[in-house]
Parts: structure tokens; C-alpha cells; sequence
């Protein structure tokens, strides 16, 4: 059986509760007499020691004889392929060959129930999958595993049934494609909505060019003129910009619009010069409305920037705007299924090529 969700969902409580380490709150445990739990392999090792050493007091800490890793030790070696190492400190391994001699202990063990927290991603993909393959034959052997991880690739290959998880709450149970579906499926409308923590990266000057000309709202609209924050995808949008000039006439401004998905990728910026749009604004209160004809991006959440600068030569080398406002807006995209997957949509349809066209 495995165990997957988020972090913080009660994985490692639970694998803690079955193996006693933990009361459990209500019901009671019964394993096996024959149980191995392994959590943390670098528990175990001094780096002071030896490899060959490390092992000692590791079967120590499982309760074992020596005798029983001696008749083992050779197998050890020749699984963990660190044997010209065995006698050296082992701060002088690299993580991987540490967590691979810890690895190799663990699962040439003798059990009936083996419980493990996220120790098999470990080395290279080559030792990962040796791992897999040697628990999958233990387990054709009438082994039992209770396996906690988020490398899902590694749960489908060794479950056959799954819990998931959220906040010591079971919202799932069964076979591995029902669940791991689910759980991408609740994955991703958590990842598309998750809030960043803002890194500006680009030109924000922390002084503007001048007081000139200063941004004063930003409005979005839906196809409908109606001013939201929700829109789907292939609706037209309207932006627009409401700006105060000060003083003067401020001549041919540029307008930038850029949209971030909600890990600050940029997905698609655009301004009024792209669009051969220019225009002089005069003293006093002015609206400038972008609008984009099909909102292409696919469910998630965004950022909008909004910025003004002298002209496109300025805004792309100097740096020196009028006015910033970076990332401060934000807006929801909801899409249909057959609308794809990824960042955007790409309209079209599929066919079936006719044997007498060319």
C-alpha cells in the first residue's frame, strides 16, 4: 500500500502510528513480529566511522546480532557498489553513496513488513530501479510494504492500492490508477492557484522618470463590459488604464501589459507601439484601454503588470519609467477540458485524414 499527498497530510504520522513510534489516537496496530521501519537512514551514520562500521552500530540500532550482518555483509557490498569505500570515513562518501550503503542494509534484511518514508530516492535512477525491481520480486515473495513518498512513479510500480492523504484525513482509497489520477487532479488546481511570493526581477525603478504622468486605476472588463477578475478562456478582455498627467503634454507614452502565471513565468506581454497606437497625452485624466481579443491562457492564476514609459527604446534599455505597478493585479482564467492543457490554447480540430486526399 502506498501513501501520497501533500506535505503535511499525515503520511509519516501514520507510517509513525502503525510502527509504534506514536500512540495512535484511536483503534489499535497490529504488525507482524517480523517488522522493519526505516524513516531516516542518516540517523544512523557517524561520519567519523567507517562504512564498514556504520553498519555495525545500524544493526545494532535494529536490534540485530552481528552475526547476522556479517553473513550479509558481502550481499551489502555488492548491492550498494560502494565495496572499494567500505573502510573509509564516510564523511568522505557523497550523499548518494551513503544513502545507497543504508539502502542496501535495509532491504536485504529479513522481514515480513517493511515500512518506509521517502528512502528510495536515492542515487542514480540505474540504483533507484534496481531498489524497485529487488522490493517488487521480495514482494511477489508475500512481503508486505507500507510505502510514504511523493515519487508517484515508484508508488504505481510497487502498490497495489493507495491512500491519499490530507491532514490526517483519508480522502481516498483504491487501486493506484482511481487514486493517483485524483491526486494529480487536485494536484494541479492547487499548483494553478497557488499564490507566489512576488520576485521582481525586471526594471522597477525606485524612483520614477519624473511625477509627470502617474497610473490611478486599472480596470479589467470581460466581453460583457462588466469589470471582474474571472474570465474563461477564449473571452475578449479589456484593460483599461486610468493615468493622471500633472503637468504639460507627455508625448507618445508607451503602455505595457504583461502577464505572469502564478510561478512568475512570463507568458505573453504586449503595448500600444505594437499595435502602431500612439498617441500624445494632455494635462488632466486620461483612459487608455488595451484590448486583447481572445484570452488564450488556460485555467490558472495571473499576475498582470502594468507600466508606462517614455517609448519602447527607453522601457527595453535604460529602465527609466514613468510608472510601475508590477504584478500587482490579479485574474483567474477558467478553461473547458477540450480547450487542452499546458499554458495556452491552441484552436483547431482533429480529423480523419480521407485515403483519396493528398
Amino acid at each position: 500500500m502506498g501513501l501520497i499527498g501533500v506535505n503535511g497530510s499525515g503520511k509519516s504520522s501514520l507510517l509513525k502510528a502503525v510502527l509504534g513510534i506514536i500512540p495512535p489516537s484511536t483503534g489499535e496496530v497490529e504488525i507482524p513480529e517480523s517488522t522493519l521501519g526505516v524513516f531516516d537512514l542518516n540517523l544512523f551514520f557517524h561520519p567519523d566511522f567507517s562504512g564498514f562500521e556504520n553498519l555495525f552500530m545500524m544493526n545494532a540500532c535494529h536490534g540485530k546480532e552481528d552475526h547476522e550482518l556479517e553473513a550479509k555483509m558481502a550481499d551489502i557490498e555488492e548491492f550498494s557498489q560502494i565495496r572499494e569505500y567500505m573502510h573509509r570515513p564516510v564523511r568522505e562518501y557523497s550523499a548518494g553513496m551513503r544513502m545507497r550503503l543504508g539502502v542496501a542494509y535495509v532491504l536485504l534484511q529479513e522481514f515480513d513488513f517493511l515500512a518506509i518514508d521517502e528512502v528510495l530516492a536515492v542515487g542514480d535512477l540505474a540504483f533507484q530501479r534496481k531498489c524497485v525491481a529487488y522490493l517488487r520480486d521480495m514482494l511477489k515473495e508475500g512481503k508486505s510494504l507500507l510505502v510514504a513518498s511523493h515519487n508517484l512513479d515508484e508508488i504505481a510500480t510497487l502498490c497495489d492500492e493507495i491512500l491519499l492523504l490530507d491532514r490526517g484525513i483519508v480522502l481516498m482509497r483504491g487501486p493506484v490508477e482511481e487514486v493517483l489520477e485524483a491526486y494529480m487532479r487536485r494536484s494541479e488546481e492547487m499548483g494553478q492557484t497557488a499564490r507566489a511570493l512576488i520576485n521582481h526581477h525586471g526594471f522597477t525603478p525606485a524612483e520614477p522618470l519624473s511625477e509627470q504622468i502617474r497610473i490611478q486605476s486599472v480596470r479589467f472588463l470581460n466581453s460583457e463590459g462588466m469589470e471582474v477578475t474571472h474570465f474563461h478562456t477564449g473571452e475578449s478582455i479589456s484593460i483599461e488604464v486610468t493615468v493622471v498627467v500633472q503637468t504639460g503634454t507627455v508625448h507618445n507614452p508607451l503602455f505595457r501589459v504583461e502577464f505572469f502565471r502564478n510561478d512568475n513565468l512570463l507568458i505573453s506581454a504586449t503595448n500600444n507601439y505594437r499595435h502602431e497606437a500612439t498617441f500624445d497625452l494632455h494635462c488632466g485624466e486620461a483612459t487608455v484601454c488595451i484590448e486583447i481579443d481572445s484570452l488564450n491562457m488556460l485555467t490558472g492564476l495571473y499576475y498582470v503588470a502594468v507600466s508606462i514609459w517614455p517609448d519602447e527604446y527607453t522601457s527595453l534599455v535604460t529602465g527609466e519609467a514613468y510608472d510601475v505597478q508590477d504584478r500587482r493585479y490579479e485574474i483567474s482564467v477558467h478553461s473547458h477540458r477540450s480547450q487542452g492543457a499546458g499554458i495556452c490554447s491552441l484552436p483547431g480540430k482533429v480529423r480523419l485524414k480521407m485515403e483519396e486526399e493528398p
